[in-house]
């Protein structure tokens, strides 16, 4: 996985910064606006990422719908790393 780029795209919402996702991969990035860390899921269906763009309430499906339905690993975000 080191290899791959996930692109993410900023995101309004009170509790997510930005979204990225792997089609190829079927991953998910998600930073969350609270303690700036990004959490990866795996294993997630590319309607599942549409759905979570296109709801009307995206912090709800996103904690009803991903958070404890897929393998999540967090980690710091790299891309602040470089001033």
């Amino acid at each position: 996985m080191e290899g791959k780029t996930i692109y993410y795209i900023s995101f309004f919402s009170t509790l997510i910064e930005t979204l990225g996702y792997d089609p190829q991969c079927a991953i998910l990035e998600v930073k969350l606006l609270s303690d700036g860390q990004v959490r990866r899921y795996d294993g997630v269906p590319e309607d599942v990422w549409y759905r979570l763009r296109g709801h009307h309430n995206p912090d709800v499906y996103y904690r009803r719908h991903i958070c404890g339905s897929y393998p999540e690993e967090k980690f710091p975000d790299k891309r602040e790393d470089n001033p």
